[in-house]
């Protein structure tokens, strides 16, 4: 035992000296701090950011119910848009490339567009009908403003004279909620259009459509491109498309967003690879971005967080430092440069987030440096090894699921003992007591004679019964099945939630132990928010497994319950 606890210090120091020497380029995201910047701000979530082309300071966002501005990078918010007294509601904000000063938003009652900042605001476009009037997303043109494409819920209208009139776009479903568009910056006539049914293109900017990509196949599992080139394998599971960006230095490479990962095409959306989704904590991607640069790197909002893809590498990198809020609706990056490098703006379910990024990370790709494919996997073995004495991702799931009270076999208990019901019958108890009383008196009376008689008359009963009754058709389906179809759906949800936080959280703590293995900080700070971030994630872990994590790691050794590097 004790030879065994030597051999495995040694060889986490030997891991530590090695990696420390080769690990220039390693966890390079993590220089990146989130900052909470929602002080100002009524609501928590937040559905859109948008920020000023020319000024990175100038900032818009906006909830349901309200559009705020900020002229200092977040500091102070003002608000110049409210819904709040009515019905309506917001679900965009937007500010066009060539026209700073003109911001629109997009609302479930029209378009509306303001030409000075926001002070004061007009409605460009009213359709006829509820779908027609949600405005989903906006483009517009960057070489001649007045050219205006928007996507509804009943599809895609644009404007050629800045919004005096509306055409609808041809070659769509009329019910084809648009959830994004993109515009080709190098040719504006060149947009794209992601919808509830596919992804459609068009040649014209706007005027008419053809689909290129189908997610309305029969299998749910599988999305068929229209192309020439099928390929099932590579686009399978592409369900529902939240966004499309197009490439600025090449407008035949497209980058799609979907409900299952990362989907990239480099021939105008004829054919489409799948992305690498290592490192990625949720394939539920709901919007994504380019820097604008010529790099590699992309940036992706999901259900779980900020994350980085670099194609070099075809990997992921979580950008989670000060981000309190899992879900992420929207990103947007400012086109101006600061003097460090760009900023990067999160929309969330917990209110506005900001980071700034150096010119080094905007420009670099995080490709960790190694040798041969054999010294890898030997090394790579030697460092999984430290979490031998953890419990594996399947107990902590278990322990999840326990804890929760969400098995699989509660709902076919549930369903065990409705049938079961049947066969007990609804018995019924009667009881009865009655009781009676009768009196009468007569008088009578004759010339001699007078009489008096008392007639008393008493009764006393009792009864009672009991009866069965069967519904015996309840051995093939009841009432009760009914509730436990509901029931189930809410457990089956509750579990599925459950298994996606345990498993972001199990992997997440994994990956920052190899992490400050492999690439020790330099500061002292970095080195304390590394600690600090790990007793995070085991505490979410213990708040989902009932403390059953750190009673497993209290097992263990000290490497593994304290992290790499602590005593």
């Amino acid at each position: 035992m004790g030879d065994a606890i030597i051999k495995r210090v040694v060889s986490c120091i030997c891991l530590y000296l090695f990696f420390a020497a080769v690990s220039g380029a390693a966890a390079s995201g993590q220089r990146i701090q989130w900052v909470d910047v929602s002080d100002g701000i009524r609501e928590g979530g937040i559905r859109s950011v948008a920020v000023d082309p020319d000024n990175p300071d100038m900032v818009f966002v906006c909830s349901d119910v309200a559009v705020y501005k900020s002229f200092n990078g977040g500091r102070t918010w003002d608000e110049i848009l409210s819904f709040r007294t009515t019905p309506k509601s917001l679900n965009t904000v937007f500010i066009p490339f060539a026209k700073p000063l003109t911001v629109y938003t997009g609302t479930r009652d029209g378009l509306l567009r303001s030409s000075d900042g926001g002070l004061s605001w007009e409605r460009v476009f009213s359709g006829v009908g509820s779908e027609k009037n949600s405005v989903l997303s906006i483009a517009v043109d960057p070489e001649s403003p007045g050219r205006i494409v928007i996507g509804t819920e009943a599809g895609v209208f644009f404007s050629e004279d800045n919004g005096k009139s509306w055409a609808k776009g041809q070659n769509l479903p009329s019910d084809t909620a648009i959830a994004h568009l993109a515009m080709d910056s190098a040719n504006p006539y060149l947009v794209y259009a992601a919808a509830d049914t596919g992804l459609y293109k068009s040649l014209n900017g706007g005027n008419g459509w053809r689909k290129i990509l189908d997610t309305t196949a029969a299998d749910d599992d599988h999305l068929l491109s229209t192309g020439e080139e099928d390929d099932d394998d590579e686009i399978e599971g592409m369900k529902s498309i939240r966004s499309i960006v197009i490439d600025p230095s090449n407008s035949e490479i497209l980058y799609a967003a979907t409900s299952r990962g990362l989907r990239i095409s480099r021939d105008g959306g004829g054919t489409w690879k799948r992305a690498g989704s290592l490192g990625l904590g949720s394939l539920d991607i709901r919007h994504i971005l380019l820097h604008g640069d010529k790099s590699s790197s992309l940036y992706a909002a999901t259900g779980r967080g900020v994350f980085r893809y670099s194609q070099t590498s075809d990997i992921w990198e979580e950008l989670y430092k000060g981000m309190l809020s899992p879900e992420i609706h929207f990103l947007a990056l400012s086109n101006v440069n600061h003097d460090k490098g760009k900023t990067l703006w999160a929309a969330t379910r917990k209110g506005v987030y900001r980071a700034e990024l150096p010119v080094q990370f905007l420009n670099g790709s995080f490709v960790r440096n190694g040798t041969g494919s054999g010294e890898q996997n030997v090394r790579k073995q030697d460092m999984l090894s430290i979490f031998s004495h953890e419990p594996t991702i399947g107990e902590v799931r278990e322990a999840a699921i326990q804890y929760a009270e969400v098995q699989p076999e509660k709902i076919l208990k549930w369903r065990k003992a409705a049938a079961r019901r049947a066969w007990l019958p609804d018995v019924k108890v009667a009881y009865g007591k009655n009781k009676d009383w009768q009196s009468s008196t007569y008088f009578y009376s004759t010339s001699s004679e007078k009489y008096k008689d008392d007639d008393v008359t008493k009764g006393k009963d009792k009864a009672w019964s009991i009866s069965l009754d069967w519904e015996l058709g309840d051995l093939i389906w009841n009432s009760a099945q009914t509730s436990i179809d509901t029931r189930s759906r809410l457990v089956v949800q509750l579990r599925d939630d459950v298994l996606a936080e345990v498993t972001r959280l199990y992997f997440e703590r994994r990956r920052l132990m190899v992490e400050m293995l492999i690439s020790p900080s330099e500061g002292i700070a970095d080195s304390i928010e590394n600690e600090l971030r790990l007793q995070e994630l085991t505490a979410g872990l213990d708040a989902l497994t009932g403390s059953y994590f750190s009673r497993k790691l209290g097992q263990g050794s000290g490497i593994s319950r304290q992290g790499p590097g602590t005593e």
